[in-house]
C-alpha cells in the first residue's frame, strides 16, 4: 500500500494506492501560494529575514532557485496535476470528502469537471452546511468548487452523469471497502448533529483506519475533541493503535487530543500544513515519542507499506526520511 500526502499548502489531499489496485483520494486543495504568514514562519525556520527569504539568493538554493521563497513554492503541488502525472488514464475508485470545509475541497471543479477524472464512489457526510456565493467575495476559494461539491453529493456528476454517493457512518461495512481494509472510526449521527448546532463541521470528519501487512494508518480529517472522545468510547483505545497518524486539523492543537494520541501511540505523525501557526502541536506529538514530519519542509510525503510489514517514509525526492522495520 502506498499513501501520498500531497504538499498542498494549508489544506489537505491524500491519495492511497491499495494492493487491490484501487485508488482513493481523500480531500483536495489546489492552493499553490505562500501567504505572508507562511513565508514568515519559513523564513524564521531558515534563519533568514523575510526580505532575504523572498529576494536573496542563498548558497543552499543557489543555481536552481532564486530564493528560499522560490524553493518552497517549488515543493507545492496541484492535486489535479499530481494525479495526471502519476496516475494518467486511471480513475478513482473512491473519493472521500472528510467534511465540508473549503480547504478540503478546493479543486473539485478542476479534477472532475475539467479533467474528467471519473470516480466510482463519492463518500460524503450527510450534513446541513450551506454557503452563499456572496461569501466568496475576496476569498481565496472559488464558489464553483462548492457548486461542484453540491452536485456530486446530490448524485450528479459532470455532463449530468449519475454519481454514486455513500453517507457511511461508524460501524458501516461493505465488501468493496472491507476488501481494502478500511474501517470507519467516525463520524456518528450524534457528532454530525452536534456540528449542525455549533456551526463548526470539524467533528463530523471521516476518521479512517487503514490496515496492511500488520501496519495501521489513521487519517482523521479535522477531527477535534468531541470526535476523539467519541472514538475512545467506541471502538475504544485498543482499536486505534497505529503506526502512522496523519495529524488532525493540520497539526494544530485543536486537533490534538492527548488521551487519543497516547492510545494510538504512532511512531510517525505526518502534518499536512502550509505554515506553523502559534497553535501548532508538533511538540505535543513529539512528547509521545513520535517522529513528526511536515509537508511544509519535506514536500509531498509518501509512505510505502510493503507486504512484509516494512514501512518506508520518503520526501518529495524519494529519499528515505524514516523507516519502520
Amino acid at each position: 500500500m502506498k499513501i501520498h500526502f500531497l504538499n498542498v499548502g494549508h489544506g489537505d489531499c491524500t491519495i492511497v494506492e491499495f494492493p487491490s489496485g484501487r485508488i482513493m483520494m481523500i480531500d483536495i486543495n489546489n492552493s499553490k501560494s505562500l501567504p505572508e504568514a507562511d513565508e514568515e514562519a519559513l523564513a524564521e525556520s531558515s534563519g533568514v529575514s523575510l526580505y532575504d527569504f523572498r529576494y536573496r539568493r542563498s548558497q543552499l538554493v543557489k543555481g536552481e532557485f532564486r530564493s528560499w521563497e522560490d524553493y518552497y513554492k517549488s515543493l507545492l503541488v496541484d492535486p489535479a496535476d499530481y494525479f495526471k502525472d502519476n496516475f494518467s488514464g486511471k480513475s478513482l475508485f473512491r473519493y472521500i470528502q472528510t467534511h465540508p470545509d473549503m480547504d478540503h475541497m478546493s479543486g473539485l471543479h478542476r479534477l472532475f469537471w475539467q479533467d474528467k477524472v471519473t470516480v466510482e464512489n463519492f463518500w460524503d457526510v450527510d450534513h446541513d452546511k450551506e454557503l452563499e456565493e456572496s461569501g466568496f467575495d475576496k476569498s481565496k476559494y472559488a464558489y464553483v468548487d462548492w457548486l461542484v461539491y453540491k452536485c456530486l453529493r446530490g448524485g450528479v456528476g459532470p455532463d449530468d452523469t449519475k454519481q454514486k454517493v455513500l453517507n457511511n457512518l461508524r460501524g458501516a461495512s461493505a465488501q468493496y471497502w472491507a476488501d481494502d481494509n478500511i474501517e470507519i472510526l467516525s463520524p456518528t449521527q450524534e457528532l454530525i448533529d452536534g456540528c449542525s448546532v455549533s456551526g463548526s463541521y470539524n467533528d463530523c470528519s471521516y476518521v479512517l483506519k487503514l490496515t496492511h501487512a500488520g501496519r495501521t494508518v489513521i487519517l482523521p480529517g479535522d477531527a477535534e475533541s468531541a470526535a476523539w472522545k467519541s472514538i475512545l468510547d467506541n471502538p475504544g483505545e485498543d482499536a486505534i493503535k497505529c503506526d502512522i497518524l496523519k495529524a488532525s486539523h493540520h497539526g494544530r492543537e485543536s486537533g490534538y487530543h492527548e488521551e487519543a494520541v497516547e492510545a494510538m501511540s504512532p511512531e510517525v505523525v505526518i502534518c499536512s500544513v502550509g505554515k506553523k501557526p502559534g497553535t501548532d502541536a508538533s511538540d505535543e506529538y513529539k512528547g509521545h515519542g513520535a517522529k513528526v514530519l511536515s509537508t511544509r519542509y519535506n514536500g509531498t510525503i509518501t509512505v510505502k507499506i510493503w507486504d512484509d510489514g516494512d514501512v518506508w517514509v520518503q520526501n518529495h525526492k524519494g529519499e528515505d526520511i524514516h523507516t519502520i522495520d
